[in-house]
């Protein structure tokens, strides 16, 4: 059996606060009566902008929207993806989403079928660098937190959410008693918010190199993706 969140009601925790431009902040477990307005920020903002599925065109590919909004529901309900709030002036926004499953060792989460042309080519791009090298070979661990879309709404870039979202992975994480967490960054941007926070690159693969596997990317061999991992122990 995988791994089962406990939820109760010392639940949704916290795991970082901060005072900015007037406005608090805080970052936390994703609530369910919140899942809609999540994905709804991850189909305006991550799906236009994140490089796999901005090349894939998977915006204008009505079955993978479809089946990547169904993905990341399923990813919701283990209750393990991250949520920042900004409050000022007595209103509450969600501005930023990091979906995260816990994944042991033959028990990937979600369990659904991944359907829809453009979805299955962003897909199979993660899938073909994590057999590359398998994160958890690279630990030893069985169990390990691994995230699938890391998102900060437009006007709210610039903040430096991206990175706090990163190293709130690790309050997360550790009550749990997991150790390590694995993600593929595919944009320069990410990439270098990732290192900036302690991530390490493992594996890094071209878009030309996915191209050559029959993956339908540019024959670019300037820009790639890069699976990188993070440590707690």
């Amino acid at each position: 059996m995988g791994f089962v969140r406990k939820w109760d009601s010392t639940c949704p925790q916290v795991y970082d606060s901060w005072q900015s431009n007037g406005a608090k902040w805080v970052i936390q477990d994703l609530p369910p009566e919140d899942d809609e307005t999540a994905l709804q920020l991850l189909r305006e903002n991550l799906i236009p902008d994140e490089t796999l599925c901005a090349l894939s065109n998977l915006k204008d590919d009505p079955e993978s929207f479809r089946s990547i909004s169904d993905f990341w529901l399923a990813c919701f309900a283990q209750r393990m993806s991250l949520a920042c709030y900004t409050e000022k002036e007595g209103k509450r926004t969600l501005v930023a989403i990091n979906v995260c499953v816990v994944d042991t060792i033959g028990d990937s989460v979600p369990k659904i079928e991944i359907e829809g042309e453009a979805w299955k080519n962003v897909f199979n791009a993660l899938e073909y660098i994590e057999h590359k090298c398998d994160p958890f070979k690279y630990f030893g661990y069985d169990i390990l937190l691994h995230a699938l879309g890391l998102v900060v709404k437009k006007e709210y870039r610039g903040e430096k959410l991206g990175s706090r979202m990163l190293s709130a992975r690790e309050p997360l994480s550790r009550p749990h008693g997991i150790k390590a967490t694995s993600t593929v960054f595919t944009g320069p941007a990410s990439q270098i918010s990732a290192a900036r926070s302690g991530f390490k690159s493992i594996c890094e693969v071209s878009l030309k190199e996915l191209a050559d596997n029959g993956l339908k990317y540019p024959p670019d061999e300037n820009r790639s993706i890069k699976l990188m991992v993070k440590s707690f122990a």
